[in-house]
């Protein structure tokens, strides 16, 4: 129960119905040549007042890091600002993972792909800075809606976490970076080693950051919230995150379905409780 895998799908029919019978790495090949171009957009028009991406049904900024409530004017640069009075930009895949020196740098185009830029108070995008998402067993800075800085449990070093609600959101968010940006290197800085490994050419996640988003992947399933976003964002962006349309290709790649050929109306095998 609560696992991704077993939910209803997001979309009707078979939207990959052209990726049956592939494997993993076919997969994972098929899905990054299928969503790598795409519109990349200016670092102005991916603020959350230009973007519009995070807006809720009432009109504020929905946070995925605090519970406070900001309207589109209340964003900020971040500069001597106090927790709850404005919003900025998140890169949920730090940009010094890749090494990004500028915004105009031609192999930068993650730098303001929207689907993992968030929005954010500027105090939590300032407690999060480029450190990686873990399970935080002992906590140093906690904000109202329970985001955490401190000690995490799988590397034993500064972490940040998330609330359950946005985990597994998170998590596909990363999916889809290590998809359509495959043939990038996140390791080149701040701590984007502990997560991923990059040879031949081709990044990709290492066993225990692997372990932990497939955790939060199958604990959150995909959300009306999380459709909602990613389909403002394909307006903008003109790409899909294929992980909120169809989960089950996150099992096939990296999970309980790797190695077998993908069936977009078959049965996924659950995790091993063991």
């Amino acid at each position: 129960e609560g696992w991704a895998g077993t939910g209803e799908p997001n979309v009707p029919d078979c939207p990959y119905e052209a990726l049956e019978g592939l494997t993993s790495k076919e997969l994972r090949e098929s899905l990054h040549e299928e969503i790598k171009d795409h519109t990349v957009l200016t670092y102005k028009q991916i603020r959350g007042d230009q973007a519009k991406v995070d807006v809720r049904a009432d009109g504020k900024i929905w946070d995925i890091y605090s519970g406070y409530d900001f309207y589109l004017s209340d964003y900020c640069s971040g500069v001597d600002v106090g927790e709850g009075e404005c919003y900025n930009r998140e890169h949920v895949l730090p940009k010094s993972w890749w090494g990004y020196k500028t915004e105009n740098e031609a192999n930068d185009p993650m730098y303001t792909d929207l689907y993992h830029v968030y929005s954010v108070d500027a105090i939590a995008n300032e407690k999060r800075s480029a450190w990686v998402y873990d399970e935080v067993k002992s906590a140093t800075w906690t904000n109202n809606l329970g985001s955490k800085l401190g000690t995490g449990k799988t590397w034993n070093e500064t972490s940040f976490e998330p609330v359950d609600e946005y985990k597994g959101d998170i998590a596909r968010v990363y999916f889809y970076m290590l998809t359509c940006y495959m043939d990038k290197d996140f390791t080149q800085g701040g701590k984007g080693y502990r997560y991923f490994s990059y040879s031949n050419g081709v990044c990709d996640f290492k066993s225990q950051a692997l372990a932990l988003m497939l955790k939060w992947h199958r604990q959150d399933p995909v959300s009306e919230k999380e459709v909602a976003r990613n389909t403002k964002v394909v307006d903008l962006q003109g790409n899909v995150n294929p992980f909120v349309e169809q989960p089950a290709l996150v099992e096939y790649i990296w999970g309980t379905m790797k190695g077998k050929p993908y069936d977009c109306e078959g049965e996924v095998l659950p995790p091993d409780p063991g």
